[in-house]
């Protein structure tokens, strides 16, 4: 079985939150950021627009400077143990709702374009053992080692909170030869490290790949699933900063939101938010309209979620509230809906099959990707 990420070609650019990592961490040893981004032809103010986009060139400018300024050897592995799932928003949440490990890995792996990544994420099982592996998807210049370093540490990090417990590595194979931080290597993993390899991976016991995942709610998950998919859609095309007030939104999608909370979200006034958003000509309230209109519709359609439930998923207050807002949208109730469709549901509940039939249409399913 072969698990692999959708990407053949690294995305034209990463939205410029995704160095907060590395801003941070130059913050803790008291070296100006902004000194570097200007260095890396990053304006100052891209740190607080959430729809700023770097071009390669200026990532990876960015991040070869820093590696040179911190010298730090291991600064991937540091790096790479920041990246845990609540950095990845509405994907954090769809893997660690997903059934188990693997359908968590098919949704990371499926919307590769939402992480900050530059490299081609493949999971390969042999026998007992499942492999993690990567490879540079382009020329990384200086930073190609850290990159390397902090996907395979980035990737365990997600896995294992993914699992509530920890992921015992059995080895790591790396292609650099040995360097002066291979300690560091084993104080992470744990386990034997092989350097001057043919791979770049790390190797687990397959049997933890069908292990329930600590937050399993696979209903959930293919809610959150399919917005994902619609977000990479919409990433792949450049966003417009209406996707990054519905993205924000669909991040948090229990927080009873307003103009100003989203605002404080993504370091603006609300005044700027709403400016943009006019511009777009579009509004705050009719983006918050339509991300509930359409969760609603899936989670009647698609899930054995209560009507109750689902008000409080959608941030409403109570019931009511929810069900007077649904026949606003739609002219009729929500148990209207339900009712309809409930037949339809439970001939595909009870079709689910057998935890290994389950467990086959999984692998199907991910070595498709």
């Amino acid at each position: 079985m072969e698990l692999r990420s959708s990407l053949s070609t690294p995305p034209a650019r990463h939205l410029s939150y995704g160095l907060n990592p590395l801003i941070s961490l130059l913050k803790e040893y008291n070296i100006d950021p902004m000194t570097i981004l200007a260095a890396a032809g990053i304006p100052p103010q891209a740190l607080e627009d959430p729809t700023y986009q770097l071009t390669p060139h200026q990532e990876l400018s960015f991040t070869t400077e820093v590696i040179r300024s911190i010298d730090i050897p291991e600064l991937g592995l540091i790096v790479g143990g920041r990246y845990h799932l609540s950095a990845y928003g509405l994907l954090g949440l769809a893997i660690m709702t997903s059934e188990n490990l693997l359908a968590g890995m098919t949704v990371l792996y499926k919307n590769i374009l939402m992480t900050w990544t530059y490299m081609f994420w493949n999971t390969t099982v042999r026998g007992e053992r499942a492999y993690v592996s990567l490879e540079k998807l382009r020329d990384l210049g200086g930073s190609h080692q850290y990159m390397i370093d902090r996907g395979l540490v980035a990737s365990h990090t997600i896995f294992k909170e993914a699992l509530g417990k920890e992921l015992p590595v059995l080895e790591v194979h790396l292609k650099q030869a040995k360097p002066s931080y291979a300690q560091a290597y084993s104080d992470y993993f744990k386990c034997p490290v092989h350097f001057d390899a043919a791979e770049n991976y790390y190797a687990f016991d397959s049997k933890l790949l069908y292990e329930p995942l600590a937050q399993s709610e696979p209903e959930t998950a293919r809610i959150y699933g399919n917005q994902c998919e619609k977000i990479c859609v919409q990433l792949a095309r450049n966003s417009t900063f209406s996707d990054i007030v519905r993205n924000q939104i669909l991040s948090s999608p229990r927080e009873i939101f307003t103009l100003e909370t989203i605002a404080e979200h993504l370091n603006m006034t609300a005044r700027t938010v709403q400016r943009k958003l006019t511009a777009e000509q579009s509004s705050y309230k009719e983006i918050l309209e339509d991300v509930r209109h359409n969760l609603a519709i899936e989670y009647l359609q698609s899930t054995s979620f209560t009507i109750e439930e689902i008000a409080i998923r959608l941030g409403y207050s109570d019931s009511s509230s929810f069900c007077h807002a649904y026949k606003r949208w739609t002219g009729v109730n929500p148990s209207d809906i339900r009712h309809r469709d409930s037949a339809t549901y439970a001939a595909r509940k009870s079709d689910g099959g057998t935890p290994a039939q389950r467990r086959k249409a999984l692998e199907k399913c991910a070595g498709s990707l």
